[in-house]
């Protein structure tokens, strides 16, 4: 009997060492998906407008700008999905072109303010002393004025246009994230995997690049989704008011624009909804997708319902 268990004892042992296969990567996001429906309904939002800025211009049925004087006002038909403006434009093929316009502008904002500023708000965070306060007095600084009187004294002081616009964007997409992402950095560089870190030697550049950072990269990939969704609102916004686009030139601030001001808008209200209906769209998806991705990222909330 001795025997006979002294040789199933290893057998035991082996068993309970066994793991289970890793499950396929395919799997693994299928299962996400099924519990994040909100999230792909966004996703694909996003990902078709991001599709549409690329490839809109090639594929509108008409030039944007084409004028015919015999197709003013047509309401929506096959020929022209969205109908027409007063000048005879194809107000479908406006809207994909500006598509391009809108999402170039949120990725000139994302990835020349809010990407800078939120790596410089977890380096100010994380180092302290007097990279902090340099960081934080220029971002208190900004702050101190009016967004909407920065971005009315700059266009006064070097005119009108979007790429004017772009700019005072991103440096007040610089400021704002670096703040927020300061404060996440202090919360991190205080916990135990930081002090462990510190404690077996390791330099703080390399706490800071294989530690810190990609713990705080889940909240710049929920803070890009939120600043996207804000910059579109912000380009269609002062292009509805005259400060962005040229008169003519597709984009759906400017869209909204003319059709109000010339007073068509009221009596054929496809000019309105087409255009404002892109703008709605734009700004749900990267807001239902950043509330999905902040779910899945954020441990204390994974799986919450």
């Amino acid at each position: 009997m001795a025997t006979a268990t002294s040789r199933q004892l290893p057998v035991a042992v082996d068993a309970g060492w066994e793991t289970l296969p890793e499950r396929p990567w395919y799997v693994r996001w299928r299962r996400i998906a099924a519990q994040n429906p909100l999230g792909v309904v966004a996703l694909l939002i996003v990902v078709g407008f991001f599709v549409l800025g690329l490839v809109g211009p090639y594929v509108a049925p008409y030039p944007p700008r084409q004028l015919d004087a015999a197709a003013q006002f047509l309401g929506p038909s096959w020929a022209h999905p969205f109908g027409t403006n007063e000048t005879g434009n194809d107000m479908f093929s406006r809207v994909l072109v500006g598509a391009r316009v809108s999402m170039t502008f949120g990725a000139i904002v994302i990835v020349f303010g809010f990407v800078p500023g939120a790596l410089l708000g977890v380096l100010s965070g994380y180092a302290g002393r007097w990279i902090d306060y340099v960081l934080q007095r220029s971002s208190e600084a900004w702050s101190a004025f009016p967004q909407v009187i920065l971005v009315l004294t700059f266009l006064t002081a070097f005119g009108p246009g979007l790429r004017n616009i772009e700019i005072v964007t991103a440096i007040g997409a610089v400021f704002g994230s670096s703040r927020v992402l300061r404060a996440v950095a202090i919360i991190e560089k205080q916990k135990d995997y930081v002090l462990a870190a510190h404690a077996t030697g390791a330099s703080d550049a390399r706490i800071f690049a294989r530690h810190v950072l990609p713990n705080v990269m889940p909240y710049i990939i929920v803070g890009i989704s939120g600043v996207f969704a804000a910059a579109v609102v912000i380009e269609a916004t002062l292009s509805f008011l005259g400060l962005g686009l040229a008169v003519g030139t597709p984009g759906w601030g400017i869209d909204l624009n003319a059709a109000i001001r010339s007073g068509y808008g009221q009596q054929y209200p496809f000019l309105v909804l087409f255009p404002g209906l892109a703008i709605s769209l734009v700004v749900l998806g990267f807001n239902l997708l950043g509330d999905t991705l902040r779910d899945i990222l954020d441990p204390r909330l994974r799986g919450s319902r």
